[in-house]
């Protein structure tokens, strides 16, 4: 079953995108949205609106997404996390989850087994505008297989944020911020080799 992460229209969400896996990097983009990345590796960082992000082993990312005021409800879309070397090699491996447009916040999960595909495709595209934004790859190409536009941002281009910097430098003796309980989605996945098969 597909994890399925319910929004709202109009609402902004924080996402923590963590690869926890031992062989390949993640592409992941989050229904087509903009995101701002807003700290790396658990560091607050200067936010950064990227169309998607290369997520490498042991890497972490935290970002936001405002969902659409013209989103319906009832509408769904895809999150895709592809892994990298799926298109240089001709591939589409990856993992899917769904953002199911509701009229309100809710964690309630028991409609996601009726839950229809969305109607876009569920391949990641790999046709880009000149103006798509891709968060810590090193070169188009070489990821892509061919050079189809937008601007790919090396982790480099990431700095501390003010407020991170004057919170290192501050005392200990700051109020603690009131911790607000939030749903929580987990969306695994377990990669598996191709079976091999040969001709007799």
């Amino acid at each position: 079953m597909r994890e399925v992460v319910p929004v709202s229209p109009g609402k902004t969400y924080k996402f923590r995108l963590m690869n926890g896996g031992a062989h390949y990097g993640l592409r992941i983009n989050i229904a087509g949205l903009n995101m701002t990345i807003l700290a790396a590796d658990s560091e607050s960082v200067e936010p950064v609106v990227v169309n998607e992000v290369f997520l490498h082993t042991a890497e972490r990312f935290d970002v936001e997404i405002t969902i659409p005021n013209d989103w319906v409800e009832g509408d769904s879309f895809w999150i895709r996390a592809d892994s990298i070397e799926s298109s240089s090699q001709g591939y589409q491996n990856g993992i899917r989850s769904i953002l199911k447009v509701v009229d309100h916040d809710s964690s309630d999960s028991e409609n996601a087994f009726d839950l229809n595909d969305p109607i876009d495709t569920i391949k990641s595209p790999l046709e880009r505008t000149n103006d798509h934004m891709t968060m810590n790859c090193f070169d188009r190409a070489t990821f892509d297989g061919a050079l189809n536009g937008g601007r790919c941002l090396p982790i480099s281009t990431l700095s501390r944020s003010q407020a991170s910097l004057n919170r290192k430098n501050e005392s200990n003796n700051t109020k603690e911020e009131t911790a607000v309980a939030v749903p929580v989605h987990f969306i695994d996945s377990h990669f598996q080799p191709y079976p091999q098969v040969s001709s007799v």
